[in-house]
């Protein structure tokens, strides 16, 4: 017995080799007595942070791989949750317009900075607007002096500065249109209708990010003015820089370009007070509900099953432990179920299995999901897998 533990122990030393990130945690090495109430850390240890004067946070890790290569974010802590009616859409479309012109930077110059550096650029990949937080990207590299320098100072432009005149706004209407176009395909048709289905009674089914065509086509940009000066406050902001870089000049940058107080922000001041940020609940759905959906331009059958659960946290080790034991059970059976569709007598379907929180700070349920043909649910034994 005593040496069957002692390969499970060496065993698992050598699986833990693998994840270099996870022997950072050195809570993991407390008893399992313990782990229920052993708080791991949100940070590495080498990760630096802190808090402006005017309530922005920032974040500064120093990373040498992959070399000469650096990520940096903002994160605006608003996203379509917070939008009116007669406004669905608009966090979007200043995302948008953040690239287009800003106090510092005229007629795409930032998209034309970012090409000149060979920095990726395109859809989703330097920015995005969701639910609950819009986050703007940069992927830069460092080998270069006074890159970092201006990416962050285009990440500043992003959070105080853009430039929203209705010239500005018309000009952009066309490609969020044209967004809107896309998203109305059959996939598209039908996630609306699932996510109805979903989150029916709260505010997520009402919210859809991309927003409404005719709030696009006619919403004026005084009131985007407004959404902006509100809601892109320096206290709910925060700026995430990794990468190959020397982080004390990083930090002295973020300060020197972000330490600006909220009424000082030209031409839109943001009040003394940071708004508060709303928590929207998925609700909780009384028994089994069934909704089914068709579209003319779907070419093929699709099943969803979906089991709502109670939020469950992950800051101590039994619930980090809990959390990758699910996640590796889903990969498991979706790579599983896969196989199965590539054998030469299987079922020609996909298949694939996961589990989705609906925002950090949302507050709503997780989901776990299976995604089956319905034929299929009986001939492979997965009718009570949630």
């Amino acid at each position: 017995m005593a040496s069957e533990v002692a390969d499970a122990a060496e065993a698992s030393k050598d699986l833990l080799a693998s994840f270099p990130n996870l022997l950072g945690l050195g809570q993991l090495d407390a008893p399992e007595a313990d782990w229920g109430t052993s708080t791991l850390t949100a940070l590495p240890p080498e990760a630096k942070t802190g808090v402006l004067a005017n309530g922005l946070t920032w974040t500064v890790h120093e990373n040498r791989e992959p070399k000469a290569r650096a990520e940096l974010f903002l994160v605006v802590g608003f996203g379509s949750l917070v939008e009116e009616e007669e406004e669905r859409g608009i966090a979007h479309i200043i995302e948008h317009l953040g690239f287009s012109a800003t106090k510092a930077y005229e007629n795409h110059a930032i998209v034309k900075f970012l090409e000149s550096i060979g920095a990726p650029f395109g859809a989703c990949q330097n920015a995005y607007t969701s639910f609950d937080r819009t986050v703007y990207t940069l992927h830069v590299p460092t080998d270069k002096e006074g890159i970092v320098p201006e990416a962050l100072t285009v990440l500043r432009e992003f959070a105080f500065f853009t430039r929203i005149s209705e010239d500005d706004l018309d000009k952009e209407r066309k490609v969020v249109l044209e967004e809107w176009r896309e998203s109305k395909n059959a996939q598209g048709r039908l996630f609306e209708d699932y996510i109805k289905a979903l989150c029916k009674g709260c505010k997520w089914c009402e919210r859809l990010p991309i927003g409404k065509e005719e709030v696009i086509r006619g919403v004026s940009s005084e009131t985007l003015r407004k959404f902006y000066s509100r809601f892109y406050h320096p206290a709910r902001m925060s700026v995430v820089a990794v990468g190959d870089f020397d982080g004390e000049v990083v930090i002295k940058k973020i300060k020197e370009l972000f330490e600006i107080a909220p009424g000082e922000i030209s031409p839109l001041p943001r009040s003394a007070e940071a708004p508060t940020r709303p928590i929207y609940a998925v609700p909780d759905t009384p028994g089994v509900v069934v909704a089914s959906s068709t579209d003319p331009e779907l070419s093929y059958a699709q099943g969803m099953l979906d089991c709502k659960r109670p939020r469950q946290g992950s800051s101590s080790i039994r619930e980090f432990r809990r959390r990758l034991a699910e996640d590796l059970f889903h990969k498991s059976l979706s790579s599983r179920l896969l196989k199965l569709t590539l054998e030469p007598k299987g079922p020609r379907n996909f298949f694939c299995g996961l589990h989705r929180d609906w925002g950090a700070h949302s507050d709503a349920q997780p989901h776990e999901h299976l995604v089956i043909p319905p034929s299929w649910t009986h001939a492979t034994g997965l009718e009570d897998s949630c």
